[in-house]
């Protein structure tokens, strides 16, 4: 008799605890009461959202999709403590996403882009919560202020991982002083510019005051590297800039105008650089040098400590390698 009660007091403190709420304000204003403690947490917003907390070894239980990937392979080459992520189920695209497998799954919590429209559809099954992770403390582009990982912290918050996230961050500043001291003689010298290259036309993302920070543009200025004349320049001046994007759209006859010692051109697949991206960085410097590295497009836009060491351990490799004709690439 004494053993049954035992057992009916831990089962009615733990539906207490399972039971504890918090309110939280998401990035369209709403407060939204969510569990301290959820257990099944579907990410309709996609990998860039799913990436906050898998990378601290949280395990989604579903997951929308952006660009068609593979959700598990693409959270998976982020890299940090990953789990099993095999068992993630699929709701499909974040923009044409399948509410009634959602609500088959019964989540305790939903996050989405900060789309209003969509974020009270999926209220109506449970407690949603409504985030840009491209911005900082503003669900706004152009508000890059505020802290560095502050919405990455918010995540982590949300699912119980806030401590691997510390251990995270302390990562990043020990390799970013050994990055720095490794290379402090070619540093100073060194311009970048950044393409986020597309089929139809390349995709310039800028930062300043005006655009949100992407992880790439973090790290680059953490090592003390320069963003090229030309990008500063199209930053201030907003040129190519969409306000529904947060980033600048050029034309890909204009790629020579932004050369510089190091050229990272970005997707978010596996295709390698061609077609007219290809034929426009030939004519620069920093193509005969051997100095445009195709990268991926997942880690370098993602706004995440574990993509800012894999930005750190790319650059260091190729810093390692040795850089020529620094200064030269007009």
């Amino acid at each position: 008799m004494k053993k049954v009660f035992v057992l009916l007091v831990l089962a009615i403190l733990g539906f207490s605890y399972a039971q504890e709420t918090r309110t939280v304000t998401d990035d369209l204003g709403r407060e939204v009461e969510v569990s301290t403690n959820p257990q099944s947490v579907v990410f309709t917003g996609g990998e860039e959202h799913a990436a906050m907390v898998t990378s601290l070894g949280y395990v989604p239980l579903g997951i929308g999709s952006v660009y068609g990937q593979d959700s598990a392979e693409t959270l998976t080459a982020i890299g940090g403590d990953v789990g099993d992520l095999s068992g993630m189920i699929g709701v499909g695209a974040s923009n044409e996403l399948d509410y009634e497998t959602i609500a088959a799954l019964e989540p305790d919590l939903i996050i989405h882009w900060s789309n209003e429209e969509a974020v009270e559809r999926l209220s109506l099954i449970a407690p949603t919560l409504g985030y840009n992770p491209r911005a900082n403390n503003s669900g706004e582009y152009g508000d890059p202020s505020g802290e560095r990982y502050l919405k990455q912290r918010t995540f982590a918050s949300l699912v119980g991982v806030e401590d691997a996230l510390d251990v995270q961050v302390a990562e990043y500043q020990a390799l970013l002083a050994e990055v720095k001291e490794r290379h402090a003689d070619i540093i100073p010298e060194l311009e970048w510019t950044f393409i986020d290259d597309s089929d139809e036309a390349v995709v310039y993302m800028y930062d300043g005051e005006r655009f949100p920070t992407f992880a790439y543009h973090a790290v680059l200025t953490d090592i003390g590297l320069t963003p090229s004349t030309a990008m500063v320049d199209a930053t201030a001046k907003g040129i190519g800039y969409e306000d529904n994007f947060g980033y600048a759209q050029v034309s890909v006859e204009v790629v020579p105008d932004y050369a510089a010692d190091l050229i990272f051109v970005g997707r978010y697949d596996t295709a390698p650089i061609a077609g007219p991206t290809q034929l426009a960085l030939d004519s620069t410097a920093a193509a005969d040098a051997g100095q445009v590295h195709r990268v991926n497009a997942n880690i370098w836009t993602y706004h995440l400590v574990q993509a800012e060491i894999r930005l750190l351990q790319e650059i260091d490799a190729i810093l390692s390698a040795g850089v020529e004709n620094v200064g030269d690439f007009n």
